[in-house]
């Protein structure tokens, strides 16, 4: 038995033929008919595999075609193609039995995107018509005789008949659910109590409509919307969905109005039990798009389907989505399954674990407010984001129950731009949190040590007269170490060691805010986020088409100029500072499990280097952080007086002058004898990093350790 992946030569030449004349012309046909059964049988399926439906039909026979026209015969081919995801096939034309000489077994291989390969044994019927062909004006009519396929639908599939069709049944599998650290959830597939009516079963319609509105605490007009709409009268209309959770005791007084027409039906959603908490880490999900649909359909997705396209539920849909599986089948013209073509089983999507303290989180957006801005909390410990907070939100569960025109309208226009991720995507200079940086390379490479002292004075000139630049403050503080530099954040303190650094090497400054982290992707795992800007000689030269001076330097030692960092860029350099000198990628994705718990892959914060300070260095830091906050002539001092957390930090102020205001910024570690949290507030519009999210950062820390000591007293 010959394997026919390619029609031979003999069929191909005619087919070209076909092809180049647009097929359907009788005359046509004839000229180029297969002259014995075997031929008809390969070019018939040869057709098949070049998806030339139309020159198959000038193959079937008199008979066939008297059943159904050209175009519906076209039609239905392209449509069960469409249908069962139908790629390609191949055949194997066999020998016929003596007894049937002219029907030759054929195994078709259907080759489908979604099922895989469908093997189809079947039987393609050849018989001898007598074919009119078109006379000349001058010339008599005459016939042809020719082999033509005996066609029935059972040649597409062997499943199929006259009367039935070929459907794609798809099973959605469970959505994988995100959890927190604790196991409480944050993004689930549930069931919720849908509350609708069924117009053939209203006694009463005002007594409904009065009854349910007051039930259901809406206006009478929103349901009687619901009770006239234009459906048949046996459809169930939903008037509102219930939240998740909500009490049976609520939902039983639905139950108790069936008599008048109410219906209480439950319903699987998507479900963010927080609502508006943790959004922006979680995402969101909508309608898939006719764009995705190109890629999505074979997978089993229709339109009206629903697709992560936000946050976790975006960047980890594949994951979440797990593999939709599926019945191809013949259905009979009431929509019943007749014959079962194909199946595959579906695949739950993977549960994610998150290293987020729901708790946490719900304390860091209290302390955040309605400020414009972003709170990382973290652990140095593991290097774990225990919080990631943005201001303004949204509430998730809005895209899955429909925004209404007003809310999308509202959210797209908000200029405070809702659905920016603040602590990952926002970026905008630093301020005085770089100066650990700063301070790090003058150690170790600007000729300063622990015992160095610089003047703090209200204007420096180490540039010269005609660049004269302010300290923030309008005092001479005197003669201070690096460490008592970071108490003050005394600009010229670290001006100097900026211009020290350049006079070294211009790049030195810029290495080591790399080393630090900045300008590039911290690593988090599940969630897009910016690089930032390190600027350095080459990239001024590059963007700006400008040479590097001094001045950069001295601007980038203070956390100004070109630098623009991520609110989790800065926490995850600090960090590294109290959890022990190792940069590590922050981890938020702990663990991504099987449903009922099985471990498919577990996660950890990879190290990407260790901070370049050695130890000692390490340790004047550390001690110009705790100066900040537990001396009187800490810039924080008066935030954390009478807290009982030991507390280590630093403010920032940065200006932006294109926004035209300034960044403020407070990040702090507690304690500091076994540093377990590391806490970043970032506004954007501000005045005083100390006064404004210093507070902020206080509480967090507080709630946190307090919590903590809680739990650990427990038995």
């Amino acid at each position: 038995m010959m394997r026919w992946f390619a029609p031979p030569l003999f069929v191909l030449m005619p087919l070209l033929l076909t092809a180049c004349s647009g097929g359907g012309n009788e005359a046509d046909v004839e000229r180029k008919q297969p002259e014995t059964p075997r031929e008809t049988a390969e070019r018939f399926l040869s057709l098949w595999q070049s998806k030339d439906y139309d020159a198959m039909y000038g193959l079937l026979s008199l008979e066939a075609q008297a059943t159904i026209a050209r175009d519906k015969f076209v039609g239905r081919y392209d449509a069960i193609a469409e249908e069962a995801t139908i790629t390609s096939i191949d055949y194997e034309v066999g020998q016929p039995e003596a007894a049937t000489e002219n029907t030759f077994p054929v195994t078709v291989t259907i080759h489908t995107a979604f099922f895989g390969d469908i093997q189809q044994e079947n039987a393609i019927p050849l018989v001898r018509d007598q074919v009119a062909l078109p006379a000349s004006p001058e010339a008599t009519a005459e016939t042809s005789d020719q082999w033509r396929v005996s066609w029935q639908p059972s040649l597409i599939f062997a499943e199929l008949d006259g009367e039935t069709l070929v459907h794609f049944f798809t099973k959605v599998p469970r959505r994988g659910g995100i959890y927190d650290r604790e196991g409480k959830e944050l993004a689930v597939d549930a069931q919720v109590p849908v509350i609708g009516i069924v117009p053939d079963l209203i006694t009463d319609k005002p007594a409904l409509i009065s009854a349910l509105a007051g039930a259901l605490g809406v206006p009478e007009s929103e349901v009687r919307a619901k009770v006239e709409s234009d459906v048949p009268s046996y459809y169930f209309v939903p008037v509102k969905t219930l939240p998740y959770g909500t009490p049976q005791a609520k939902v039983q007084k639905f139950f108790d109005l069936s008599d008048m027409g109410v219906v209480v039906r439950e319903e699987t959603l998507r479900v963010y039990p927080n609502g508006s908490a943790a959004a922006h880490v979680l995402g969101y999900m909508t309608e898939v798009t006719p764009e995705q649909l190109k890629e999505l359909a074979a997978k089993g997705y229709k339109p009206g389907d629903l697709v992560g396209a936000f946050g976790l539920e975006g960047q980890l849909d594949k994951d979440l989505a797990g593999e939709r599986g599926g019945t191809l089948a013949t259905i009979t013209p009431e929509g019943t399954i007749a014959r079962t073509i194909a199946e595959k089983p579906d695949r739950p999507g993977k549960d994610l674990f998150l290293t987020i303290d729901i708790d946490v989180q719900k304390t860091a957006e209290s302390a955040l407010g309605e400020r414009v801005g972003a709170v990382v909390v973290m652990s140095p410990r593991d290097n774990s984001v225990l919080a990631l907070a943005s201001f303004p939100r949204f509430d998730p569960n809005a895209f899955i129950r429909g925004l209404t025109g007003t809310e999308f309208t509202s959210l797209t226009n908000d200029p405070r731009e809702p659905f920016l991720h603040r602590p990952l995507l926002s970026t905008s200079p630093p301020g005085s949190t770089f100066k650990v940086v700063t301070a790090a390379a003058g150690l170790e490479r600007g000729g300063f040590t622990a015992g160095s002292t610089v003047h703090c004075s209200p204007v420096w000139t180490g540039l010269g007269p005609d660049f004269a630049k302010n300290n923030w403050q309008k005092v001479d503080r005197g003669y201070l170490t690096p460490a008592e530099g970071l108490m003050a954040s005394c600009n010229p303190v670290f001006y100097e060691m900026g211009l020290a650094l350049d006079h070294a090497g211009e790049n030195i400054l810029p290495e080591f805010a790399r080393k630090f982290g900045y300008g590039q992707p911290t690593g988090i795992n599940g969630l897009d986020e910016a690089a930032g800007i390190v600027p350095d000689p080459q990239w001024k030269e590059e963007n700006k088409g400008e040479p590097w001076f001094s001045g950069d330097t001295v601007n980038m030692a203070i956390g100004q100029g070109f630098l623009a960092v991520t609110p989790l860029q800065i926490a995850n350099a600090y960090s590294a500072i109290a959890g022990g000198g190792a940069l590590r990628k922050p981890l938020l994705v702990k663990k991504m499990a099987e449903p009922g718990g099985t471990a498919a892959k577990e996660f950890t914060a990879e190290e990407i280097n260790k901070l370049p300070v050695s130890a000692s260095t390490l340790d004047t830091i550390r001690h110009g952080l705790t100066l900040v906050t537990q001396s009187p002539g800490g810039t924080s001092y008066q935030v954390f007086a009478g807290s009982v957390v030991d507390a280590a930090g630093k403010s920032g102020t940065a200006e932006d002058l294109a926004a035209g205001s300034d960044h403020v910024y407070f990040v702090a570690y507690a304690n500091r004898a076994d540093p377990s949290i590391v806490a970043l507030v970032a506004l954007e519009a501000g005045e005083s990093g100390s006064r404004e999210a210093g507070p902020m950062v206080r509480r967090i820390l507080e709630s946190y350790l307090s919590g903590a000591a809680a739990a650990s007293a427990q038995p």
